[in-house]
């Protein structure tokens, strides 16, 4: 048996409303944090991939069976499998959607448990991973436009407030959803002529193949139409705006500044200084450019350290290295273990 054979394992688990990534490697407390502006810099010793892992999807134990999954596949890989990978599992840390609430948190937790006996189990929601990936002190902000959008601070008091991230009903501005629903909106309005032409009529029929603007109504409404797949929409929108259409370039800075909005209030709310880090996460963030340069000109005087978390999964397997983010963010997670 080699060192590494019998060497303890940890897990970090990023489980996403669309799928769930696990990345397994071996205890390093110590891991430096990369200069670089994005947290490319962790590789892990093995990778697993399942599907949903946000409880709200499909529940707590499909959520729990797609992070078991997750991890045990990652177990198996070439660079880590021997018959005791499992039982050398010492730490899992799960950053879950749609358990953002301590109770919905213990009640995964629970399962958890039970499913990795021995094993110590941390569950938290989809915020704190990216903080700690993008701050050493898990100090700053963190801003995340995705299929929604939320933003969390935490100052170097202990302190922390959010903004935004009340759902898709009452309300996700800045969010991927958003921009197309907002696009779609717009698109009614110039079929209607209640609104100015715009170049995204073209590209919503395109995207959808239809000639008639208004069986564009069979698609959005269709049982089989998810908000995610809708959110994949503000593609649409962003490229319109990158090509000079007035309409999606109004619609892109309202959401600019709509994700500005949360950004200036958790910098008032909790006196965040200049040079504090502000960690933007979420695919609209992290792939569209235009957006984001958008964003930082409007929030450039506060100053903030921004850096890009394209994997939060990284945060997830940092918290499992680190018991003393563990203890200082205790009362964002929650810890279970069962024999």
């Amino acid at each position: 048996m080699t060192r590494h054979e019998s060497t303890p394992l940890v897990a970090g688990v990023d489980a996403g409303g669309s799928k769930t990534i696990a990345w397994i490697d071996h205890p390093r407390p110590s891991r430096p944090q990369s200069d670089d502006r994005t947290t490319g810099l962790v590789r892990p010793l093995a990778e697993g991939i399942g599907g949903t892992g946000n409880p709200r999807v499909g529940g707590y134990e499909a959520a729990a069976n797609e992070i078991e999954y997750a991890v045990r596949q990652a177990l198996s890989t070439p660079n880590v499998t021997t018959e005791s990978a499992t039982t050398r599992l010492t730490r899992v840390c799960v950053g879950a959607a749609g358990a953002g609430r301590r109770e919905e948190q213990k009640h995964l937790a629970a399962i958890l448990s039970k499913r990795f006996p021995g094993t110590a189990i941390i569950v938290t929601d989809d915020a704190v991973p990216v903080l700690a990936a993008a701050s050493p002190t898990a100090t700053g902000m963190i801003l995340i436009s995705g299929t929604g959008s939320f933003a969390w601070a935490r100052n170097s008091s202990g302190a922390d407030a959010r903004a935004g991230g009340w759902g898709v009903v009452i309300g996700d501005p800045g969010s991927g959803y958003a921009l197309a629903i907002a696009g779609l909106d717009a698109v009614a309005r110039a079929v209607d002529g209640r609104g100015p032409e715009t170049t995204l009529l073209t590209s919503f029929c395109d995207r959808f193949a239809v000639k008639d603007p208004m069986r564009l109504i069979d698609h959005v409404y269709a049982p089989s139409m998810t908000r995610r797949e809708l959110a994949k929409q503000s593609r649409l929108v962003i490229a319109a705006a990158e090509t000079g259409d007035s309409v999606a370039r109004e619609i892109v800075e309202s959401a600019a500044e709509e994700l500005a909005r949360h950004v200036r209030t958790l910098a008032r709310r909790l006196n965040l200084s200049a040079g504090i880090t502000l960690a933007l996460s979420g695919g609209v963030l992290v792939n569209e450019p235009l957006l984001r340069e958008q964003l930082l000109e409007r929030i450039d005087c506060l100053q903030l350290q921004t850096r890009l978390v394209d994997a939060p999964v990284a945060g997830a397997l940092v918290l499992a290295n680190r018991p003393d983010l563990i203890e200082i963010l205790q009362n964002r997670l929650v810890s279970a273990t069962s024999m």
